[in-house]
């Protein structure tokens, strides 16, 4: 008689038979170059009104050397998450398109900067005159600071959204119930 012959394609399983794995849908989002990638959108496309409201709080010459440091500092730590929290840096993502929407009617940003520039100007130099900021390091942590509290209300929204409509894709999947681990196989049957 022939193996196929003796198959009932309408048994159940037995017990001990491993199931079929079926690969998680957020391997794709998983990928740290996935995951960079769109930080990097999300850092492009939340830049221009900071980084110009940011030349105009910026006296000329050294000074405006400090914004690009912030932001290279805030982009590589971004780029530093991405590869140990993606999911994390997916809900920051989502909530960084708000966000960006947000620079046609720009309050939050000139909030933040408002308040980052208040604050460096506190540490560094309080009794100047000038609003502008004049020194490299003033720059930095009003940059730093500008990056900090975008970031925050982007996190927030992107939580409560991915919560909203449960979106599961970004997170890392655990194994499947009844999956096989590498170098595990079910006890075989035994027959009398």
């Amino acid at each position: 008689m022939n193996v196929e012959q003796d198959i009932n394609p309408y048994e159940a399983p037995s017990a001990h038979s491993p199931l079929p794995a079926a690969q998680s849908p957020s391997t794709f989002f998983q990928k740290p170059r996935v995951v960079q990638s769109a930080w990097f959108l999300a850092v492009a496309i939340n830049l221009p009104l900071p980084l110009w409201l940011g030349f105009n709080a910026t006296a000329d010459g050294a000074a405006r050397l400090g914004m690009p440091i912030g932001i290279v500092t805030v982009y590589g730590t971004g780029v530093w998450i991405c590869s140990h929290r993606p999911e994390v840096m997916w809900r920051l993502i989502v909530g960084s398109m708000f966000t960006a929407v947000t620079q046609f009617l720009p309050i939050l940003h000139m909030l933040v900067g408002i308040v980052a520039m208040g604050i460096s100007k506190f540490i560094f130099d309080a009794k100047r005159e000038r609003e502008q900021i004049e020194s490299i390091p003033e720059a930095v942590l009003s940059t730093l600071l500008t990056g900090v509290g975008l970031i925050l209300p982007s996190l927030v929204m992107g939580l409560i959204f991915v919560m909203l409509f449960r979106i599961r894709v970004f997170d890392q999947q655990p194994p499947l119930p009844g999956k096989v681990a590498d170098g595990f196989l079910p006890p075989a049957e035994t027959t009398t």
